[in-house]
């Protein structure tokens, strides 16, 4: 990428090569088009996907071949969770002006396969995200956007807490496409930011129990802060046979929700459903998993897949400025652009369990909470 001797010119951003090389370089600055909005990035989180890219990509990443919606290959700036404030407007835009503030949703579709002309872009058949296939991203002073992927931050919700809209809608979406209603139960494994933001919403949408499985100690004491009222550890406990117990007569939970990636979660969570109970998958599986078959066929039970969001960020804002729905308790480390490798993707790597969600701030300043 050509580099300009005007620093006005060129920003900071972490940009991608592929497993273990991630380069904080200067780059130029995005030059405002029509129809799109310079946003200055405020706080960025790093997602599990990030991980997944760093320890073993490209995955979703474009290797050796461009993506084929946005052109780009490697390198690629990383960073799909972010908000911040809008600097310049094109021409055209007339529903934003400098100074807004705003998050951005990420997915990018092509608005011409079969999926996204049933109004399902986000299972789009070349689908692609921000920050992961080109386009830019939120691990980068600033951002060029399409208008139509910002949304307004309510004036009562930091620029802190906006950031983590995004695995918010990701938990909406999950949710809303399980099926799950008012009265309820259900099993969340996993208590990673997914984990506890299910269990979230799931509060707020008035689940009458709510059980957590999940390792880590400390990532349970979240999962409790997050509104789980049975938290258990798969390593200690038979996970399945306290799930019947806690169900009595129901002999199983109505939803459960496989948010770990882990193939022993996914069996029990399957073997913890009721008779035709519903366990929505909302994990990303580097190798496929194997399931108790039988379990489905004769508990006539389902799995449903749920793929990141479509038109759940209204949702989501409103939530968050209702204050139905507050995340500030989940960040657990806010950290500048210099330290991302280091104090950002290897601690979540090496101490994980520690860990909800770490913010990053690509101008290596505090922005909370304004």
């Amino acid at each position: 990428m050509p580099h300009r001797d005007d620093q006005s010119a060129t920003m900071r951003s972490a940009m991608y090569y592929g497993a273990h090389d991630i380069r904080i370089e200067s780059v130029d600055k995005p030059q405002l088009e029509a129809g799109k909005c310079l946003v200055k990035v405020a706080w960025c989180g790093i997602c599990g996907t990030d991980l997944h890219e760093y320890e073993a990509g490209p995955i979703l990443c474009p290797g050796k071949q461009p993506h084929p919606l946005t052109g780009s290959s490697l390198p690629v700036c990383l960073g799909h969770e972010f908000s911040g404030v809008i600097e310049e407007v094109g021409l055209g835009v007339e529903k934003w002006q400098k100074g807004d503030r705003v998050l951005i949703e990420s997915v990018i579709s092509c608005g011409e396969c079969y999926a996204c002309k049933i109004g399902c872009g986000n299972a789009c058949s070349k689908l692609g995200f921000v920050g992961i296939s080109g386009l830019g991203g939120g691990l980068s002073e600033y951002f060029l956007s399409p208008q139509e992927y910002l949304h307004r931050v309510p004036d009562n919700v930091s620029l802190r807490e906006a950031a983590m809209s995004e695995p918010l809608a990701v938990a909406v979406h999950a949710v809303r496409r399980s099926g799950f209603k008012k009265g309820q139960t259900a099993l969340v494994l996993g208590a990673g930011p997914i984990g506890c933001f299910l269990t979230k919403v799931l509060v707020a949408q008035g689940a009458s129990m709510i059980i957590c499985s999940e390792p880590s100690s400390t990532r349970r004491a979240k999962a409790q802060l997050a509104g789980a009222q049975h938290l258990l550890s798969p390593l200690e406990t038979d996970v399945v046979a306290r799930v019947k117990e806690l169900t009595g007569a129901d002999g199983g939970v109505d939803v459960a929700f496989e948010a770990a990636g882990n193939e022993r979660a996914l069996e029990t969570g399957i073997k913890a459903l009721k008779t035709r109970g519903t366990l929505l998958n909302v994990a990303v599986w580097s190798k496929d998993p194997k399931i108790p078959a039988n379990e489905l066929v004769f508990g006539e039970k389902a799995i449903l897949g749920s793929s990141c969001y479509r038109d759940d960020h209204p949702t989501v804002v409103e939530a968050l400025g209702s204050g139905l729905i507050q995340l500030n308790d989940f960040v657990t480390a806010e950290i500048t652009l210099d330290d991302l490798v280091e104090k950002g993707f290897k601690e979540l790597i090496h101490n994980n369990e520690q860990h909800v969600k770490i913010l990053v701030s690509p101008s290596n300043k505090a922005w909370t909470p304004f």
